[in-house]
């Protein structure tokens, strides 16, 4: 029996499209960590008032939560528009 391709030994070269996926991915992490562990690691400093509140609470209350919703926000739209132009390109072939 032949082997199909799909079971040979190489690894399977991956596509512009889970390419630039993954480097989203790995960016929108970058900036989650950042926006997670840069304002903790200061919150001492960070002794300002902000609204009525001292700003690390802030940022811990209601910052970061919004920032986390902005990154999915971005994540989904990037993707969207991804997920069109990769059915459009299948479609034209």
């Amino acid at each position: 029996m032949p082997e199909s391709r799909a079971s040979s030994s190489s690894s399977p070269v991956p596509t512009p499209y889970w390419r630039r996926n993954v480097w989203l991915i790995a960016l929108l992490l970058v900036v989650w960590a950042a926006l997670t562990f840069i304002p903790s690691y200061f919150a001492r400093s960070l002794s300002f008032d902000f609204i009525g509140w001292p700003f690390s609470f802030w940022m811990a209350a209601y910052g970061a939560p919004l920032a986390y919703l902005i990154i999915i926000a971005i994540y989904a739209r990037v993707m969207n528009r991804a997920d069109r132009r990769a059915d459009e390109a299948k479609g034209s072939r």
